[in-house]
């Protein structure tokens, strides 16, 4: 519950503290003495937009500053719990707003942006004035309400998770249809590619390989032409064999002959005999194992298979072996898709089943509802002016949907004779007041919001219905915090509490008061309602509280 609200340099309020207090409280005053200032700084605590008209003129911010009492408040504590704030069971929110229309919000002392001050304000307080009314006139928050006061959480729930994995299921069935559409287009040039790089049959490294052996046979092709052409030197008619042995022979003659060339005669002996040798050793050399010709134009013509398929797909060899394999899969997927889809085609008709046999739950208990639902507001409605007044809940089949498969809207029937409205365009302004308030009195015990306001919820209503609308919000009362503006003294002498709102002039300055009244104050005030403040008036208004207490 709301427990008190400081307001500072906020428009017409130079300063103001409040005390609030459980139940239901009236907040009266005269026409323009700045009530809707008290809503406004109440909304700006919730969340709603910072405005530089905001700021009272010559003050260089205004400051709204809220406490509430959130011990039976769980859905706040864990947002504070997300928000990582500290909190116990008491809970401020300090809402600054300068001069240029920015603004500074913090809870607990923890700045907090909009977005999370709004979804804090959702969970404390609940405002029904004539903007309010208009979610009676969006559908979109029948269905809501109804499931709400049915208590088909848990059937929302199993149906809501049923009804996002059809969805992902349909969105799993359309990407593999494109899919199999995309492949089958593609299925010959997909085959062509694999068929290609699957009968090259590469091998990682094998255009190095390749390359090494072509080049080593080009060594060997060397090695043999020098050799064999050194061996015809030497053993070749008139070779250096040949003609060293001859030399040698000569030699041996003429130093037999002339001994004077035995010096000489040796000295050939002792250089011959080794390079005879040599060229003996060099005799029985073979060159080392080649490619053949064959081999080697193989080998070339599988280079440059190689290379044209690399610049044909611009990629390496590792780059060739990857895309075989991804044709290969993109082939085996393409033949595969067929059976994918006739899996997703039996979850999905297994997934509808269930999500249809859910709905079926969902509306029977929506159906069941509904009637005890329009007779309860029906019978409030008889207390609040409207005693011939129909509301009914139409319920009618449509194509599944996120909460169901029902349509469903509130109708109202006003007078006898003229047929259920919608509440979109046929139903008045009062008439919307009214509804709301015994919805909201229907409601009141399962409605978590602590804090309802009501922003002159008896405008055009005087006499019995008066009296029928405070009944009606006093009983909230038992459930809820509740503030209403109200200029009727039927609403407010039934208040529990009452707040009156002035407004006075000072040196050219226009100031907004608000005060708790006690049991005198609220004669006073209910006196000047009554429309004067002679004896007999204040009697009345004395006569009002007690009867009302």
């Amino acid at each position: 519950m709301l427990k008190s609200l400081s307001i500072n340099g906020f428009t017409l309020i130079a300063q103001a503290d409040i005390n609030f207090r459980k139940g239901f409280t009236a907040i009266t005053g005269e026409t323009g003495a700045g009530k809707s200032v008290l809503l406004k700084a109440l909304r700006i605590v919730c969340g709603d937009k910072a405005q530089a008209s905001m700021v009272r003129s010559g003050e260089e911010k205004a400051v709204v500053e809220a406490t509430f009492d959130i011990q039976n408040v769980p859905k706040v504590q864990k947002i504070l719990e997300e928000l990582e704030i500290d909190s116990d069971d008491e809970l401020v929110i300090r809402r600054e707003i300068l001069e240029s229309g920015k603004g500074r919000a913090r809870v607990n002392g923890s700045m907090v942006n909009q977005a999370d001050l709004q979804r804090i304000g959702e969970e404390l307080i609940q405002m029904h004035g004539q903007s309010e009314q208009l979610l009676l006139r969006d559908t979109r928050t029948h269905a809501q309400m109804l499931d709400a006061y049915a208590g088909n959480g848990n059937l929302l729930e199993e149906y809501g998770k049923l009804w996002t994995t059809w969805n992902e299921i349909q969105n799993k069935i359309a990407a593999t249809e494109e899919r199999a559409k995309n492949l089958a287009a593609q299925k010959d040039f997909l085959k062509f590619q694999h068929d290609e790089l699957t009968k090259a049959a590469l091998k990682e490294g094998e255009e190095e390989e390749l390359e090494d052996k072509v080049s080593n046979a080009s060594k060997s092709e060397a090695e043999r032409r020098h050799l064999s052409d050194i061996q015809g030197m030497l053993a070749g008619e008139n070779g250096l064999l040949d003609m060293v042995q001859s030399l040698q022979a000569r030699m041996r003659t003429l130093a037999i002959k002339c001994p004077n060339y035995e010096e000489e005669f040796k000295a050939l002996e002792e250089v011959a005999d080794p390079f005879e040798s040599i060229c003996k050793d060099l005799m029985r050399l073979t060159p080392s194992t080649a490619m053949n010709a064959a081999e080697i134009d193989r080998a070339n013509t599988r280079i440059a298979q190689i290379q044209k398929l690399k610049r044909k797909y611009r990629t390496d060899v590792a780059g060739l072996i990857a895309l075989t394999e991804q044709r290969k899969e993109e082939l085996s997927s393409l033949e595969n898709l067929d059976a994918d889809l006739e899996e997703l085609s039996r979850q999905s008709t297994k997934t509808l089943a269930e999500l249809e046999k859910v709905a079926a739950k969902l509306t029977a208990a929506r159906v069941e509802a509904a009637a005890r639902y329009d007779k309860s507001v029906s019978n409030i409605l008889h207390t609040l002016g409207m005693p011939k007044a129909e509301f009914t809940t139409s319920i009618e089949k449509q194509s599944l949907a996120p909460i169901g498969a029902d349509r469903i809207e509130f109708l109202l029937a006003p007078n006898p004779g003229e047929g259920s409205k919608s509440l979109q365009k046929a139903v008045s302004g009062g008439e919307l007041s009214r509804l709301l308030l015994a919805i909201k009195s229907v409601m009141a015990e399962l409605d978590k919001v602590p804090l309802l306001i009501f922003d002159e919820v008896d405008s055009g209503i005087s006499g019995e219905v008066g009296n029928s609308i405070g009944e009606a919000l006093c009983n909230l009362g038992k459930h809820h915090q509740i503030l209403t503006i109200t200029h009727l003294h039927q609403v407010a002498s039934r208040a529990q509490n009452q707040l009156a709102v002035s407004k006075k002039e000072i040196e050219g300055r226009t100031f907004t008061s608000v005060s708790e009244l006690d049991h005198d104050g609220r004669i006073q005030e209910i006196s000047r309602m009554l429309g004067g403040d002679n004896e007999t008036i204040r009697e009345h208004a004395k006569q009002l509280l007690e009867n009302n207490k």
